[in-house]
């Protein structure tokens, strides 16, 4: 994990009172980083250090004496081109030295670092240290060299962590959630629960994971929960955050890799990918980017047109960065991404590995993002704006051919879905990082448009448009939270966020009235630091997502209430054993009242509908024991997500389970390094499991799926600065039923189920420069 990427904000929440000024006081600090030995100084000498902007990544010499802090600072600081300022008796600023030329900052720990309680992250749009943040988060490491090509969806990394499910109908059409809040399968006008963030600019709104490949990450963050007060609405379940590798204006570097892979039972596949990092002006100006193309094997075969791995995709994009420090205090990062994924039929089988269409069912998914982020300090505050702009489009295709002499068409007949999603997204945040009472501050405004068109096209005839809408949302925000040290191990975080949104709907050329919606999102936590690398918490949050969209079943339909979810966890962090034993986990609890879902109706069509109030209780629990040479990692989601109080819209209901939610799941891997013939040799081994699941709130649609182990394998050589690393995935190659869906206009015809990729064998070669 790069500390570097982060504003840098430590406390002294568990140390004794602090040193008076010029007092000596006994420091025992081991060699090592900025972000390693601030911390354990700010805990022994019992104040407070911050820094506005960026924690530079410098190595600090070992001390072993009774010194005062200023001398231990000076110590830790020399030749980096940085000096530490006394605010009060308690704080101490971290700030460039006049007339240095700061140190270049040395080479982050390789990527695939564990988590220590001295990463320093920024979930709360602060630094702070992950031993010292009261949220259930993970941070998945974004070296994924060791993961095969076929395995680098988002969607796919998340199963390394708890309380995630999601769908799968495919690449680039899956909805992603967390703690059991899942509203509905289908790919509607609601508003996804999960936000998606590349970096600090949203990416999703009423649409499903644009599946970028993540090539040059550094890591991804996972906030579990309701994450209403400081990201607003869509975070009812919480977000996953895509980190990416930032330029870095010292030194050139680079890397590349090839893959090929094969499915049991279907075809072959291959990638390519590359990454380049050019200083311009050293120290000041750099451009790092990155490009990949993959095709991704099938393994479904179409029996009515005679046609094999018919599910074939195909992923080409490229991402770039440029950097530019306009001063000690003050940086620019322009950056964009594009991203094309093609694929050629559905992945759902009727039958085996089999299903029989008259038509492909393609998919078209194009992804592209541009976003501007200043960064700095005024008067000591650290403060960041970030402008966005995103534009996703993606259509689907589906055989509606069963239809075709009910409407009096000619067969067969296609259904084409055409799906336009525009996004801006501009936010200002200043934060106080040497405060002896931390606080953020923050300005948010989202405008998002959502165009869907639906239409049939019969054979040999002109297409036939049956549905349009048009949705557009704006939503500006005002949000607040600071933490108060109750005594030296007790702290009370408290925050606010204050919304307004508008909403505009247009169906079938038919204008609806403005929808306003005004409300407020507050979160709470009481935090006890229990020991160095012990922390408890207690947290209230809340999340609203506004409603005002119009049901697609009707003109009389009413319009949608909004919703909005309130939970509370008991959360802990514990490290041990020098990071060699770490045990993370949450009770929780959330009350979902007015559920807004998208439900299927005839046609085809999707309708969006409250469905009633929902509860969950659960337990998530993961850590790993060990170390480099040998260690565990586990997890593991025990839920209880329920519909309390169905609509009569749903009629009669005997399952009360939330959709695609399994009430039990739980990962496990064995993993470690070794060396052999002054190589490095890190083989693995992983297994999974998905417990029982349903599709709809819908009896008449309703499908299970789940409750089945998967089984992966591999290991990888590193040869100096080339990697090789071989992948066999789904060991066993089970066929287990993974979503009980497909093409929504036969799901109440013919059983359709999604068996899971069967056993997949990937060599992948890398090299770094």
């Amino acid at each position: 994990m790069r500390a570097a990427l982060a504003a840098l904000f430590i406390s002294s929440a568990l140390a004794e009172p602090a040193a008076a000024h010029g007092q000596r006081t006994s420091i025992d600090l081991p060699e090592g980083t900025l972000a390693t030995t601030l911390p354990a100084l700010a805990r022994q000498a019992g104040i407070t250090i911050g820094m506005a902007g960026r924690l530079p990544a410098v190595r600090t010499p070992a001390i072993h004496a009774r010194i005062d802090v200023a001398t231990a600072l000076r110590r830790l600081l020399r030749d980096s081109g940085y000096r530490a300022v006394q605010v009060d008796p308690v704080t101490w600023r971290i700030e460039p030295a006049p007339h240095a030329r700061a140190r270049p900052a040395t080479r982050a720990a390789e990527p695939g670092a564990i988590e220590t309680p001295d990463i320093i992250v920024t979930a709360s749009k602060r630094g702070e240290r992950l031993s010292d943040l009261p949220l259930s988060i993970s941070l998945l490491p974004g070296d994924v060299a060791g993961q095969p090509a076929i395995r680098r969806g988002l969607s796919d990394l998340l199963t390394r962590t708890e309380s995630v499910s999601s769908t799968n109908l495919g690449p680039g059409r899956d909805r992603l959630f967390l703690r059991g809040v899942s509203d509905s399968p289908f790919n509607g006008p609601t508003q996804a629960t999960v936000s998606l963030f590349l970096d600090n600019a949203r990416i999703s709104y009423a649409s499903p994971d644009p599946d970028l490949k993540l090539v040059d990450i550094d890591h991804v963050e996972v906030l579990r929960g309701p994450q209403g007060t400081l990201y607003g609405a869509g975070a009812l379940g919480g977000i996953v955050r895509i980190v990416t590798a930032q330029p870095d204006l010292a030194r050139w570097s680079g890397s590349a890799a090839t893959e090929i892979s094969t499915v049991a039972h279907g075809g072959q596949g291959y990638s390519i990918e590359g990454t380049v990092n050019a200083p311009i002006v050293t120290g000041r100006l750099a451009l790092r980017a990155s490009a990949w193309s993959e095709t991704m094997p099938g393994w479904i075969d179409d029996t009515e047109r005679n046609l094999r791995d018919v599910n074939r995709s195909r992923r080409r994009g490229a991402r770039a960065a440029l950097a530019w420090r306009v001063s000690d205090d003050w940086t620019i990062t322009l950056s964009g991404v594009g991203q094309g994924l093609d694929t050629r039929d559905s992945q759902y089988a009727t039958s085996g590995l089999t299903r029989a269409t008259a038509l492909a069912e393609p998919v078209d998914n194009d992804f592209a993002a541009v976003t501007a982020d200043i960064r700095g300090a005024i008067a000591g505050l650290d403060v960041q704006s970030t402008s966005s702009f995103v534009r996703h489009e993606f259509d689907d295709r589906y055989d509606a051919s069963v239809l075709a002499a009910t409407l009096g068409l000619a067969a067969p007949l296609a259904a084409q879905e055409r799906h336009r999603l525009v996004m801006k997204g501009q936010e200002v945040r200043i934060s106080d990082p040497a405060a002896s009472h931390p606080w953020v501050v923050g300005l948010s405004l989202l405008d998002a448009g959502t165009s869907t068109g639906i239409g049939f096209e019969p054979a040999g005839a002109p297409a036939i448009p049956i549905r349009s809408r048009l949705d557009e949302t704006f939503e500006a925000a005002l949000y607040a939270e600071g933490t108060q040290r109750l005594s030296p191990a007790l702290d009370f975080k408290l925050g606010l966020r204050g919304f307004v949104s508008t909403s505009h709907h247009e169906l079938d050329s038919t204008s609806e009235p403005l929808a306003t919606k005004a409300g407020l999102t507050p979160s709470a936590s009481l935090v006890w630091h229990a020991g160095p690398h012990a922390l408890l918490w207690l947290r209230y949050a809340s999340a609203i997502r506004p409603g005002g969209l119009v049901a697609d079943s009707g003109p009389t339909s009413p319009a949608i209430h909004s919703d909005e979810l309130k939970s509370i966890e008991l959360g802990w962090r514990l490290t041990a054993l020098d990071g060699d034993l770490q045990f993370h986990g949450a009770i929780f609890g959330y009350l979902w009242n007015h559920v807004q879902s998208d439900r299927l109706l005839d046609l085809g069509l999707i309708a969006a509908a409250n469905v009633g109030d929902a509860a969950n209780l659960g337990l998530e629990f993961g850590g790993r024991v060990g170390g480099e040479r040998l260690h565990l990692d586990l997890g593991v989601t025990a839920q209880h997500a329920r519909l309390s109080a169905p609509e009569a819209v749903l009629g009669g209901l005997d399952d009360r389970r939330l959709p695609v939610v399994p009430d039990l799941a739980g990962h496990a891997q064995l993993a470690g390094t070794i060396m052999v013939a002054r190589h490095q040799v890190s083989p693995y081994a992983a297994l999974r499991y998905t417990g029982a699941m349903r599709l709809s709130f819908d009896p008449a649609l309703d499908r299970r799926a789940g409750d089945y182990v998967t089984a992966d394998a591999g290991i990888a050589i590193a040869f100096g600065r080339q990697r090789l690393s071989i992948d066999v995935t789904n060991l066993f190659d089970g066929h287990a039923d993974s979503f009980g869906f497909g093409n929504p206009f036969t799901l109440a015809l013919v059983g359709q189920h999604t068996p899971e990729r069967p056993r997949a064998i990937s060599v992948r070669m890398g090299t770094r420069f």
